[in-house]
């Protein structure tokens, strides 16, 4: 059962109804001794569809406009030879001859003239599932012009007596219903059928609805039956329900209503229960059954649209999960070479420190030693002047190693090497003010998030040395707990430039604090000043010792 449901939503229908439509459908060579059975089958279908034909209906045209509907052009062959036994047989029993005008006019030209309105409309290939209104118009609209095309002919050949011109379109017009009523009832139906629209375990909805409204559509006629009268005021309200099948359930429910009302007001025509002029029941049932059937086309192709954006929707939540999860492992990546450069550059200061200065520091004190075996004054000043280059040395080497990784990072925490450290001697060397705003429990952040937030002030720092113009260095970091673990961390730095600066450097991302932000998945924000740039930061940092 599940098998079968999901064949049907893929639209390839289940079963008997899948086999039948591929026969239908199949326009290959071959296959000649199925196609003879099938036109048996039809033929056989053609007369007892013809034996419950009435003046209401003719539901052979229902059953010719369906199969041409079905069916390749390759085998139509055997669909009209199929009509013209069926009616070549009818003759026979009823006496008529058979090779005469009148036989070619009424039995086998309404063939030709369906099957040339349907191949101008739908082609040589088979059309698809009309579950959609424009398909659906198109399957009425081919068995209106049909039906049109065709009662001219029947009602040269069929009435023999003489009208006058208004009676003459009158029974023109009573041939056209008879063969539309047909096609309303029946064709949808089969169609239906066939692509295995209609399975009864997914439909027992409709087949509540159903019988409501064929009750009240009883109802309805019964009191017709006694008031007719009233015909011109309440005979739509047996029909209207209609709109509502079609509405609920789709095309094929409002197809199985409509012939099932047609077969109930059928039943009560003959049976003398309704007395309403026939062609007022064929006008009503017509529009009424057309629209219901464009209505439900409508509605299948929306309720089409819905599951098809569902699955939509399904597929991108997937994708975003996927990209959520390779986000996620990205960060990690991030995380883990944000580690490694921040050990590499550890290693690097120690041993520069233990290379380069022990021996700067041994050079110095080998120069300190050599002042006292120097008497003459040309040498003091030479010693004079490689012992202040080498304090230069020292000196350059102390700010690369604390560039490199600041030792108050680790003994004193965050605050005061942003506070105090080498950032605040670059703007001071460089002559920008800076104004560090601290909130919150900055150095509660664990060794990560302490990298993370030093890093990207070294970045901005290293910007605003760059530019030049920029006066006060304006720093902000709140941190704030969160009640699960972890913190939030909020970073902004405000670069103002000079008033006298006339020419205002452009609103550029700095890469160094970028690669930063995406290693812990943050967001990275700028905004233009009145005299400078802003660059806010904003991530969320693992609880200490997690990092």
């Amino acid at each position: 059962m599940a098998g079968s449901r999901e064949a049907g939503k893929q639209g390839n229908p289940p079963g008997m109804a899948g086999r039948a439509l591929a026969l239908l459908q199949d326009a290959g060579p071959g296959r000649n001794g199925r196609w003879a059975l099938l036109a048996l089958v039809v033929l056989a279908t053609w007369l007892a569809l013809e034996q419950l034909s009435a003046q209401l209906w003719f539901l052979p045209a229902g059953l010719r406009l369906a199969m041409l509907w079905l069916t390749p052009t390759r085998r139509w062959g055997w669909l009209g030879a199929a009509e013209v036994l069926a009616q070549a047989t009818k003759s026979v029993v009823m006496g008529y001859p058979l090779f005469t005008f009148t036989f070619l006019a009424v039995c086998v030209a309404p063939w030709l003239i369906y099957a040339a309105v349907v191949y101008l409309l739908r082609s040589a290939q088979p059309a698809p599932l009309p579950d959609s209104p424009t398909r659906m118009l198109l399957l009425l609209l081919a068995g209106l012009l049909g039906a049109a095309g065709v009662s001219p002919l029947l009602w040269m050949f069929l009435v023999t007596y003489p009208m006058t011109t208004a009676d003459s379109l009158a029974s023109m017009f009573a041939f056209m219903y008879g063969d539309l009523i047909g096609q309303i009832v029946l064709a949808p139906l089969l169609i239906a059928c066939v692509h295995g629209g209609l399975r009864w375990s997914v439909r027992s909805l409709l087949v509540r609805d159903l019988a409501l409204v064929l009750f009240g559509a009883l109802g309805v006629f019964l009191v017709l039956q006694a008031y007719a009268d009233l015909a011109m005021y309440v005979l739509l309200l047996a029909f209207a329900p209609l709109f509502f099948l079609g509405f609920r359930h789709g095309w094929e429910g409002g197809a199985l209503a409509t012939t099932l009302l047609g077969a109930v007001m059928q039943g009560l025509v003959q049976l003398g229960f309704l007395t309403v002029n026939v062609t007022m029941l064929q006008l009503v049932l017509a529009v009424v059954g057309g629209g219901a059937l464009v209505l439900g086309a409508a509605s299948t192709a929306l309720r089409r649209s819905h599951e098809i954006l569902a699955q939509r929707h399904q597929e991108l939540a997937a994708q975003t999960t996927e990209l959520e999860m390779l986000a996620a492992e990205l960060g990690q990546v991030g995380q883990r070479l944000a580690r490694l450069e921040e050990q590499g550059q550890r290693e690097l200061a120690s041993e520069l420190e233990y290379e380069l200065g022990h021996a700067i520091h041994a050079l110095g004190t080998r120069i300190s030693l050599a002042f006292r075996d120097v008497r003459d004054e040309q040498g003091t000043r030479l010693l004079e002047s490689l012992r202040e280059q080498v304090r230069e040395i020292q000196d350059s080497l102390r700010r690369a190693l604390r560039q490199l990784r600041p030792p108050q990072l680790d003994t004193h925490g965050l605050k005061q090497a942003l506070e105090t450290g080498p950032l605040h001697e670059m703007l001071d060397d460089s002559g920008v003010v800076f104004e560090p705003v601290f909130e919150g429990p900055v150095d509660a952040l664990g060794e990560d998030a302490r990298t993370t937030v030093y890093r990207i002030c070294q970045a901005a720092v290293r910007e605003a040395v760059r530019l030049e113009m920029v006066r006060r260095f304006g720093m902000r970091l709140e941190v704030v707990p969160q009640d699960g673990g972890g913190h939030i961390v909020g970073l902004s730095m405000d670069l103002e430039f000079s008033a006298y600066t006339q020419h205002l450097p452009a609103l550029q991302v700095v890469p160094a604090i970028k690669d930063r932000v995406l290693a812990v998945q943050g967001n990275y924000l700028l905004e233009p000043l009145v005299h400078g740039h802003r660059h806010s930061v904003r991530f969320v940092a693992g609880i200490r010792g997690d990092s």
